[in-house]
C-alpha cells in the first residue's frame, strides 16, 4: 500500500498534467499501477498517445540535448580517383536523453522497448546527416535499415545503416607510393550547438574488419570535433578522417617491371654490326611504342592533374634512354652511309693524284 501511494506521489510531481488535471493523474497511469507491470503496448500507448503527457516532437526534449555519437564501419566498397570518392557502409549510432519519453513510473514488464522506423517519425530526433556527403541513403534490404531502443529512464539509442560517398583528398604526386585521405563530417542539420550539443563516444569508431581493396588498405583514422560558424550561430560537427594506402603490387608487375625490360631491350642494338640497321630499327622502334602504350595503360584511370607524378618520372626516363639508343643509331648510320658503296671519278682522281 505504501508502495503504491509513494508511484502516486511520484507521478503527481514528475508526469506534466493540464489545467484541468493539476490534482489527479493519467487514468491510464492509474490503471497500469493498480495492474502491476505493462507491456509494450499499453507503454507505447500511453508514451505516443495518451493526451495528458503532451508529447511534441517538434520541441526540444531539454534547454540543450546531449548528443553522443559512436560510428561503426561495416565496409569500405570503392576508393576513385577519377571521382575523387570513396563508398563507405556503417552504422550510425545516436544516444541521448528524451524526459518525455520515461516510462519508469510505469512499471515496464521489459528493460527496454524496440521500435522500427515508422515510429521515429513521431518523436523527436537531433535530424543529423552528413555534411559534405555526395550522396547517401539508408539501406533498404528488404526494409528500412533503422533501429530505436527507448529505456525506461527516457534514454534514446536510434541506429541507422547508411551507404555514403564522401569526398577524399588526393595528392598523386608521390604515385604510386602515395596514400589518400577520405574525410566524413556529421552534424544535426536544424540545430546550433546551444540546442544539440554532440560529442564522439567512447568509442568513437569502431571497424569490424580489415579493410583491403584490390587498390587501397585502411591503414588508419582519427576523429575530431570542433564548432563550425554559419549565419545562424556555431554547429557542433564531428568529423573522421580515414587513410587509406594504395597497394603499388599491380603497378610493380604491370608497370616497373615491363618498363625495366623494355629498356633493357631498346639496348640490344649496341651489340649488332653497323651494317644490320633494319634490325637496329625495328627494335628501337618497338620499345619506344611499348613504353607509351604502358605509359598510357597506367595514366588513363588518373584524373588529368597539371603537376607530375613519381610514375611519370620513372616512364620519361625509360623513354628518354629509348630514343637515345635510337639517336645513336641514327648517328651510326650518318657516318657510314657511304660504306660500300662506289667511289666518284673525283674521288678516283684525287686517289691517283696522292699516289
Amino acid at each position: 500500500m505504501l508502495s503504491t501511494l509513494f508511484l502516486l506521489l511520484y507521478a503527481i510531481r514528475e508526469w506534466p498534467m493540464t489545467n484541468a488535471m493539476t490534482t489527479e493523474i493519467s487514468p491510464t497511469v492509474a490503471f497500469l499501477l493498480e495492474r502491476g507491470c505493462a507491456n509494450d503496448t499499453e507503454i507505447i500507448d500511453h508514451l505516443l498517445f495518451d493526451r495528458a503527457l503532451h508529447y511534441n516532437k517538434h520541441k526540444l526534449p531539454s534547454p540543450q540535448v546531449d548528443v553522443r555519437i559512436e560510428m561503426w564501419v561495416q565496409e569500405v566498397t570503392s576508393v576513385s580517383e577519377l571521382t575523387q570518392d570513396f563508398e563507405i557502409d556503417l552504422y550510425m549510432n545516436e544516444y541521448w536523453t528524451d524526459p518525455g519519453l520515461a516510462y519508469d513510473i510505469l512499471n515496464p514488464c521489459q528493460g527496454n522497448l524496440s521500435f522500427d522506423w515508422a515510429v521515429m517519425q513521431n518523436i523527436w530526433t537531433p535530424n543529423t546527416c552528413f555534411i559534405n556527403s555526395k550522396k547517401a541513403h539508408l539501406h533498404r534490404s528488404p526494409f528500412t535499415n533503422v533501429f530505436l531502443m527507448v529505456f525506461p529512464n527516457g534514454s534514446v539509442w536510434s541506429n541507422w545503416r547508411i551507404k555514403s560517398t564522401g569526398p577524399c583528398l588526393m595528392d598523386l604526386s608521390k604515385f604510386p607510393m602515395d596514400n589518400i585521405e577520405c574525410t566524413l563530417t556529421f552534424e544535426s542539420f536544424n540545430y546550433n550547438k546551444d540546442e544539440v550539443f554532440m560529442r564522439w563516444g567512447d568509442p568513437p569508431l569502431t571497424i569490424f574488419k580489415n579493410i583491403e581493396l584490390p587498390d587501397f588498405s585502411m591503414t588508419n583514422f582519427t576523429t575530431s570535433n570542433k564548432f563550425q560558424l554559419y549565419a545562424a550561430g556555431y554547429w557542433s560537427e564531428l568529423t573522421v578522417n580515414f587513410l587509406f594506402r594504395r597497394r603499388s603490387g599491380w603497378y610493380l608487375l604491370q608497370g616497373y617491371i615491363p618498363t625495366y625490360m623494355t629498356v633493357f631491350i631498346s639496348w640490344i642494338p649496341f651489340y649488332l654490326g653497323p651494317r644490320a640497321i633494319p634490325a637496329r630499327t625495328m627494335i628501337g622502334v618497338n620499345a619506344l611504342l611499348a613504353l607509351t602504350f604502358q605509359f598510357g595503360n597506367i595514366i588513363r584511370n588518373l584524373p588529368r592533374v597539371s603537376y607530375i607524378k613519381a610514375i611519370d618520372v620513372w616512364m620519361l626516363s625509360g623513354i628518354c634512354f629509348v630514343f637515345a639508343s635510337l639517336f645513336e643509331l641514327a648517328t651510326i648510320g650518318f657516318l657510314m652511309r657511304n660504306e660500300g658503296q662506289p667511289l666518284s671519278k673525283v674521288k678516283i682522281m684525287k686517289k691517283f693524284s696522292v699516289e
